[in-house]
């Protein structure tokens, strides 16, 4: 069989290098790998601000979660018991339980919850929603909720929390 490719010697070492450097810069800068232990994230929490991160202006967003508008979280309070259970409760009195965990198998760390109705299990709920966690610290807590927009972009609400007190 004839060999139909030559490969020069320095040009296989120069691709190689070069491999080789992407690769190792693209580890240290490229990729976020914070993980968040559920010790961290259990807390009492109260949301203090929401904005909208990459929505064109004048976009409408009408329901989030489910339960309200994106304003309607603000001075609401989230509490996530260790036991991955939890309450959202907003500040007109509307309260939801919760069943929330994490994943940390990714560039961002995930924090997802089920909305529990009464009577109801968690392992029965099939349907929840997942939210990227960009800052975990034992008072501060930012999530941000994804949303693909119709011309494919992505944009996100931004949740900040901090400890309530």
């Amino acid at each position: 069989m004839k060999n139909l490719i030559k490969i020069n010697p320095l040009t296989s070492f120069c691709f190689l290098f070069t491999l080789i450097f992407f690769s190792s810069c693209a580890s240290k800068n490229g990729m976020n790998t914070m993980k968040v232990s559920a010790g961290t994230i259990s807390n009492t929490w109260k949301v203090s601000d929401v904005s909208l991160e990459g929505f064109p202006s004048g976009y409408e967003i009408k329901n989030v979660f489910d339960m309200a508008p994106y304003q309607s979280f603000i001075g609401s309070t989230w509490t996530l018991y260790g036991g991955k259970s939890g309450k959202i409760i907003l500040s007109d009195g509307t309260s939801q339980e919760i069943y929330w965990s994490l994943i940390n198998n990714g560039a961002a760390p995930i924090f997802q919850f089920k909305k529990i109705d009464e009577g109801e299990k968690a392992k029965n709920v099939a349907s929840g929603y997942q939210l990227e966690i960009s800052q975990a610290t034992k008072t501060n807590l930012t999530l941000r909720s994804p949303f693909t927009l119709i011309n494919g972009h992505n944009a996100y609400i931004v949740y900040t929390l901090v400890e309530a007190q």
